[in-house]
Parts: structure tokens; C-alpha cells; sequence
């Protein structure tokens, strides 16, 4: 079947179905899950039909689809991401420039930034962290424009080259969907990898922030390599191994108590 033939009765499927699985639409069209995948994203891309982990939704659905998944991811292993956020807040200094992403755990930092009298520049591509941050009158807040993307309410610039570009970020706080210590960070959110690997090159330091259930997960792709972070804020679940591991590799590893 051709591919455009197949990408408009997948997208027919779709809008009568309401939402559809990738392991439902490759047996109904008898092709790979990667193949679905690529349909998916090229629909999604053209505003057609709304991505979502797993599959593909009807369009005038997805924003309160999105809008409960978020609120669902947000309370997460909520307890583990404050007291994370509450760490890594303290590595911010006075001055600073920031970059904050659209994750969960980051938008946990953005409300303990936002309560601290410290004088500090965040520059932020989520719209989540921006309203977290709007009233804190002593954070200087830039945000980055671009396309919108509803399941992590955060923008892409529509030219990367230009994200970031004449900005000096001291300190780019980053989380991930996984991270494997032996290679990198992995994410499902395609939208966003771009930002977050410029954000990363961009900036003086990288820190992430893990909690226990990202630790060595593997997701769709890989984003940053791990001799691109500098700083890891985690869970004190790490073996021996794993923190000589980290030390050899000169990333600064800081623990937080794990949830009992």
C-alpha cells in the first residue's frame, strides 16, 4: 500500500476510533510498529492527529487528553521530585542564568526557585515553569518561542540553530524519561530533544535530575551522551560501583533520601 495512501486510511481509522494503539494500527496495516510510528509523527507534525505515548488520538480531543495526562505525570513520584528540586536549588547562586526544560521534575525546581529571594535570569521553553516563575519579581524570566506542543505544554524554536543562540547559561537544569549511567539520557518526547541538546552544549554546566524509577530505563532515544552532564541530583539508591563510575567520569553526584 503506498505510504500516503496508508498515512490518510490510518488517519480515517483514527478519527472514528478516537484513539488508536501503534500495535493496533501495524496489525490493521500489516506493517512495522516503527513504520506506524514514522506515519504518526509525520500526521502529528501536520496537525492532523494528536501524538500520545503509545499511539495516535482524534485531534479535537487532545487537548483535555493531554491536559489529565500531564496532571497525572506531574504527580509522579511527586515526593521524590520536591525533595530532588529542593537540592538542586541549592546550587544555584545569586546572578546565576539558568535554563529550566519542561519536565516534571524541573517544574518542582521552578516552584522552589520562585519561592527563594535569590536574583536570577531563567530562560525556559515550558510553559508550565514560565507560570511557576511569573510572580516571582526577583527572577528575570525569558522565554523561548516556537511551536507548541500540547503533551509537555513546553515550544520548539521553529530553527534550532537559533535556540539559545546569544545566551550565556551558567547552569542547565535537565530531567529525562531515562537514564542509563553506561550511556546517556533517553526520552519518548521527540518535540523537545532538539532544545534539551541545545540547552546542554549551550551551557557551562549541565545538571540532572533523576529520580530512582529513571535509573538505568531505557526510552525511545538518546538525547545527551553522559560526558555531557556534569552534575547529577538522584536518589540515594546508587551502588558503589555506580558513584566510582560517576567519579571517573568527573560528574558531580548529589543524593537525596529515597522514599521508604
Amino acid at each position: 500500500m503506498p505510504i500516503r495512501s496508508r498515512q490518510q486510511r490510518l488517519l480515517k481509522h483514527v478519527n472514528a476510533v478516537g484513539v488508536a494503539s501503534v500495535q493496533d494500527l501495524s496489525r490493521l496495516y500489516d506493517v512495522s510498529e516503527m513504520t506506524i510510528r514514522r506515519d504518526i509523527d509525520h500526521l502529528s507534525r501536520s496537525r492532523l492527529l494528536a501524538k500520545v505515548k503509545g499511539g495516535a488520538q482524534r485531534l479535537e480531543e487532545s487537548a483535555k487528553f493531554h491536559e489529565a495526562h500531564l496532571r497525572a505525570r506531574m504527580k509522579l513520584n511527586i515526593a521524590a521530585k520536591q525533595r530532588l528540586a529542593e537540592k538542586a536549588a541549592t546550587l544555584v547562586e545569586h546572578g546565576d542564568t539558568l535554563f529550566l526544560d519542561g519536565s516534571t521534575t524541573i517544574i518542582c525546581l521552578a516552584e522552589v526557585l520562585a519561592r527563594l529571594a535569590k536574583e536570577i535570569t531563567v530562560i525556559t521553553n515550558s510553559v508550565l515553569v514560565a507560570l511557576e516563575l511569573a510572580e516571582a519579581r526577583n527572577i528575570r524570566l525569558v522565554s523561548l518561542g516556537g511551536l507548541f506542543d500540547y503533551e509537555t505544554f513546553s515550544f520548539s524554536p521553529m530553527d534550532e540553530d537559533d535556540a539559545l543562540k546569544g545566551y550565556h547559561v551558567k547552569k542547565a537544569f535537565l530531567s529525562c524519561t531515562g537514564l542509563i549511567l553506561a550511556k546517556g539520557t533517553y526520552e519518548n518526547a521527540v518535540f523537545n530533544m532538539a532544545v534539551k541538546r541545545k540547552a546542554a552544549r549551550s551551557a557551562k554546566t549541565v545538571c540532572l535530575l533523576v529520580d530512582a524509577g529513571k535509573l538505568e530505563q531505557r526510552a525511545f532515544s538518546l538525547v545527551l551522551d553522559i560526558d555531557e552532564i556534569d552534575e547529577l541530583v538522584t536518589e540515594d539508591v546508587l551502588t558503589r560501583e555506580q558513584l566510582d563510575f560517576l567519579a571517573g567520569k568527573n560528574i558531580r553526584t548529589y543524593l537525596v533520601r529515597s522514599q521508604t
